[in-house]
């Protein structure tokens, strides 16, 4: 059984129109198998200027409307990346993510039948430092310079097998070759910074 999850990236929301947001979210959709998923990455402005509600989309187009849900997909998840220039590290922009699942068998449900061979070149290096502060949470932090590869190697790494399909739609459709394992060597890593929390009184309460 062939597997495929797809990848459908709209960095510039505001130069498409409806009709064409609707089309490119559509055929991602067409194009996800039983058992696998859709992600929507899509940009996200800081002001409050009226725009398409790209999330709305990608929910109505495979959950259906709130009164009459479709048996065929279920949500499975959101978040937001935060993408900074690889020089100055300054924000340059931020991003959404959607994730929703055509009902079926779920990946996991492969592994009786793998080798040691395949899961070991599956397993996901959950000890590492950039995985436990960065890519576990639902707030990414990524740099701009190659971004558009750094997505597809986290979420393909994170949602299916090596060995099934991936696509990228990102103005067309394209499958990605040659996966390989998830390298987060170069990584952003998040250091956290404690702020004290005061009394009234002034006295530190941690």
């Amino acid at each position: 059984m062939i597997h495929n999850s797809v990848l459908s990236i709209i960095l510039k929301p505001d130069d498409k129109s409806y009709e064409e947001l609707q089309a490119q979210i559509s055929n991602s959709a067409r194009q996800v198998t039983e058992g696998r998923y859709l992600i929507t990455v899509f940009a996200i402005n800081s002001d409050w200027e009226k725009r398409f509600p790209i999330e709305s989309l990608v929910i109505s187009n495979t959950l259906g409307s709130v009164d009459s849900r479709s048996t065929e997909w279920e949500f499975y998840g959101n978040g937001a990346i935060r993408c900074y220039r690889s020089t100055s590290l300054r924000l340059s922009k931020t991003l959404q993510w959607n994730i929703v699942r055509r009902v079926g068998d779920k990946p996991y449900s492969r592994r009786p039948d793998q080798s040691k061979t395949s899961i070991n070149r599956n397993t996901i290096p959950v000890s590492d430092k950039a995985f436990t502060r960065d890519v576990a949470n639902n707030v990414w932090h990524l740099k701009d310079e190659d971004l558009t590869d750094r997505l597809v190697a986290r979420f393909a790494t994170l949602l299916t097998w090596n060995d099934e399909n991936f696509t990228l739609v990102n103005g067309k459709s394209s499958k990605i070759q040659d996966r390989t394992k998830l390298d987060l060597r170069g990584d952003l890593i998040g250091v956290p910074t404690k702020i004290p929390y005061l009394w009234n009184s002034g006295d530190v309460l941690f």
